[in-house]
């Protein structure tokens, strides 16, 4: 029993299953989430499309296999620490004492030695120094002057704080997956849209998309306003890829872009309607019960294929045409691409399409558990400069009958560095005392 519970909470176990996480979660950023099973179909071949649905990775953060992975390492983590506490706060309130050290460190090869051990511990940078005499183990003192000291017995808490700060971090980001609420709100500058079901609305104040000089797409910035429609609050951020804004603590991605168009309706040469359309989205067409349009596609340079689809040229605004598909009660009467200052009749109704124009996509996220996972960030970094830059360290000194001091040391890392500091400053101590010599020697001369 003792062997399993020791290979559950292992930090072996930890590792693999910290792996696979890993593995999942890269998953889970590259492949899309949450679309129809149709939509894997045809945007990956067969076999990939088979095994993502198979494996859950459409919906990695709520696959059961995911989450049961999470528990198990949150329970590895959580049994290794609880196992390791009761050691620990021995070892930091009582264990470090000559006679632990002496008995788990052995009196094997010394440091160095050395005529001033005080003086090399103060050099070395320890403090309250212990004298005293090793105790034999049967209690009885012996006659062997020892002097022992310890620093940063803080050190010995990182891997646990550590340990305990991914705990929380793994909690925070498992129950803010499973618990967060996303919106998507798209649409052109000027435009203010209702933020799904909240009481808030957003509104586009301005989008720009910054091109480099072979006319790819460098960044896509949208500046954008929060209002909280119950008080009038308004709050404002700018928002890019890579670069969100945070508006009544909701994330806000610059997500995607595509176009749009201003779209007019006309009843016997009269405006009936106009309407901002996105490529994608369709319109009832009012006094026209049944009659509606859907936008499908924008080309901004507008040109025939080889194989008669239309394709665009470029991505500059040189020939624009606009896909459309026609419906009424429910049937498609049509579909054509619609180039500029072209018009679409039927019976007493002309519809035109103008101002084409780069919409953006914000993607809002309110996740309420990112406190816990910043709780846990802050540990696991709290941790590694424990284990790190604090550093736990002992140096023992012991008188021989010659009376010579051997210094023996021991650093929770670094070992070989830390008894090469110890010898190091040893020399210096015995350079300097030795040029001290010189100097009184020669002053003395002098007299």
């Amino acid at each position: 029993m003792k062997k399993t519970l020791r290979a559950v909470f292992s930090m072996r176990t930890a590792l693999i299953l910290l792996g696979i996480l890993v593995i999942a979660c890269v998953a889970g950023s590259v492949i899309p989430q949450g679309e129809e099973a149709a939509w894997y179909m045809s945007a990956y071949s067969r076999q990939a499309a088979g095994a993502i649905l198979a494996l859950g990775l459409d919906d990695v953060f709520h696959c059961p296999w995911f989450i049961a992975l999470a528990v198990f390492l949150c329970l590895n983590l959580l049994g290794c620490n609880l196992v390791r506490f009761p050691q620990l706060f021995r070892q930091f309130k009582e264990g470090f004492t000559p006679e632990r050290f002496l008995k788990a460190r052995g009196k094997g090869e010394a440091v160095t030695a050395c005529t001033d051990p005080e003086a090399l511990f103060a050099a070395c940078g320890f403090r309250n120094v212990h004298k005293t005499v090793v105790q034999a183990a049967d209690g009885a003192q012996t006659d062997t002057p020892c002097i022992y000291a310890v620093k940063n017995k803080a050190g010995i808490w990182g891997a646990w704080v550590c340990h305990l700060g991914m705990l929380i971090v793994i909690l925070g980001f498992g129950l803010g997956q499973m618990l967060q609420v996303q919106y998507a709100v798209y649409g052109v500058p000027g435009q203010t849209k209702q933020v799904g079901d909240t009481d808030y609305t957003l509104t586009i104040d301005d989008f720009t998309v910054e091109l480099r000089e072979d006319d790819t797409v460098e960044q896509y910035t949208a500046a954008i306003t929060m209002t909280d429609t119950r008080t009038g609050e308004t709050q404002s951020g700018e928002t890019s890829v890579n670069h969100p804004a945070t508006l009544f603590g909701m994330r806000c991605y610059q997500n995607s872009t595509g176009w749009a168009a201003d779209i007019r309706v006309y009843k016997d040469e009269e405006l009936i309607q106009e309407e901002v359309l996105c490529a994608g989205e369709t319109m009832d067409i009012e006094d026209a019960e049944g009659l509606s349009l859907a936008f499908s596609a924008f080309y901004p340079d507008y040109e025939q294929g080889p194989d008669g689809m239309p394709r665009t040229a470029s991505g500059k605004l040189n020939n624009p045409g606009y896909l459309y598909r026609l419906f009424y009660q429910g049937e498609m009467l049509g579909m054509n691409v619609l180039m500029e200052k072209e018009a679409i009749t039927v019976d007493a109704y002309t519809i035109i399409f103008t101002d084409p124009q780069s919409y953006t996509l914000i993607q809002i996220k309110r996740d309420p558990f990112t406190w816990l996972a910043g709780i846990g960030a802050a540990l696991v970094m709290a941790g590694l400069f424990l284990a790190f830059y604090l550093r736990t360290a002992e140096l023992c000194a012991l008188r021989g009958a010659d009376g010579s001091w051997q210094v023996m040391g021991y650093s929770r890392k670094g070992g070989e560095e830390f008894a090469g500091m110890v010898r190091e400053k040893r020399e210096e101590l015995e350079a300097e005392k030795t040029s001290h010599g010189k100097e009184k020697g020669e002053a003395g001369d002098e007299q």
